[in-house]
């Protein structure tokens, strides 16, 4: 079959399970607008037990650190890992509770100002400013959430969707950090998040959105959870594969976690390895939703070296493991029979057919 864009896309478009159904919840970041609850950004010295820097004063502020909140700024680009910004967010709220969804409740002015007397001092400042009426803060309504529905999920594992030329997906595990202008997406089966954050960040997710402009679900530039609820969600029909994606992308998420310390600038071919892990991902997802027919010495080979861990390594910062994913590919490469695999006639199409339209 000779695979055209259109035909490509009709085929993802009839994939009838989606994102949304195996979601428990898909809901936006919480809004950063609201001047009571600005971000502030922590000391030179990255202390936590020293004064914040408030954006867009000359000066620091105290504020208990039970109310800030690491943030992640949907300006950034994010793929696999959390990149926090330099922020911590003020967030005036209690989080109860440990299941996935949570219970919570604002404190109230007269509590804030016992129990948390330097953000009540910053609130106070805040208001003074802007020269709103009275002395004191009477009412939580100046700096509660205009939505809510985020503060359910404090603590719980999300995967965090954020739109720039293309989706990006950072799965976070803590589930702590506050974000904006991005999806949060919290899925019912915990053993998916990595299956499910690869195939977000796979070069064919960028045909998704052909797909929403033909079904009229896009009217704007802007991500939002009703577009995310269409997400097809197809998983591999082989459990090896599927582990080799999970794995893959636990690498990906070490990885990309580990690109933004100044160690590993110093390592040569460093982007080449989160390339060529990303890579095979995105073959193994591509076969998954559209061929499954990849070389079936291809899938061994890979089995050979790439092996699951119990260990939570993605979130290690041991340089070594960076030595070590290094030898995995040379494994794969070095493999006797790894250059004579070959993609099939269709899926070589598939291949040219994506790139040729800024897919691939």
């Amino acid at each position: 079959m000779f695979w055209s864009k259109d035909s490509i896309v009709e085929r993802l478009s009839k994939i009838p399970r989606t994102l949304e159904d195996i979601s428990i919840e898909i809901f936006e970041g919480v809004p950063s607008t609201n001047d009571f609850l600005h971000k502030v950004s922590l000391s030179m010295e990255n202390c936590t037990d020293a004064p914040y820097g408030c954006r867009n004063l000359l000066r620091n502020v105290n504020i208990e650190q039970e109310l800030i909140y690491p943030y992640m700024d949907g300006a950034l680009s994010n793929e696999f890992a959390i990149h926090s910004s330099q922020y911590r967010f003020m967030l005036p709220y209690e989080i109860l509770g440990n299941d996935i969804r949570k219970e919570y409740r604002i404190f109230q002015p007269e509590e804030m100002r016992t129990r948390f007397p330097m953000a009540y001092k910053r609130l106070m400042e805040i208001k003074y400013k802007f020269k709103t009426n009275g002395e004191e803060i009477d009412s939580a309504d100046c700096y509660r959430l205009k939505d809510e529905n985020f503060l359910q999920y404090i603590n719980t594992p999300k995967i965090i969707i954020t739109d720039h030329y293309r989706l990006q997906a950072s799965y976070d595990s803590a589930g702590n950090h506050v974000f904006a202008d991005g999806i949060g997406v919290v899925l019912g089966d915990p053993t998916i998040y990595h299956y499910v954050t690869a195939a977000l960040n796979s070069s064919i997710s960028r045909v998704f959105p052909e797909i929403w402009n033909r079904e009229k679900v896009r009217n704007s530039n802007n991500l939002y959870p009703k577009i995310l609820k269409r997400f097809p969600i197809t998983f591999p029909k082989s459990e090896l594969t599927e582990t080799l994606i999970n794995t893959i992308s636990r690498y990906l998420i070490y990885l990309n976690r580990q690109k933004y310390t100044a160690k590993v600038y110093s390592l040569p071919s460093y982007q080449e390895l989160i390339d060529f892990y990303k890579r095979i991902s995105d073959l193994l997802i591509l076969d998954t939703y559209i061929t499954n027919d990849l070389d079936p010495r291809f899938i061994e080979i890979l089995a050979e070296s790439i092996t699951p861990s119990e260990e939570e390594f993605e979130y290690s910062n041991d340089v070594g493991l960076l030595i070590a994913l290094q030898e995995i590919k040379k494994n794969i490469l070095d493999a006797p029979d790894f250059r004579k695999c070959k993609f099939s006639n269709e899926f070589t199409n598939i291949l040219a057919t994506l790139k040729n339209n800024g897919v691939w």
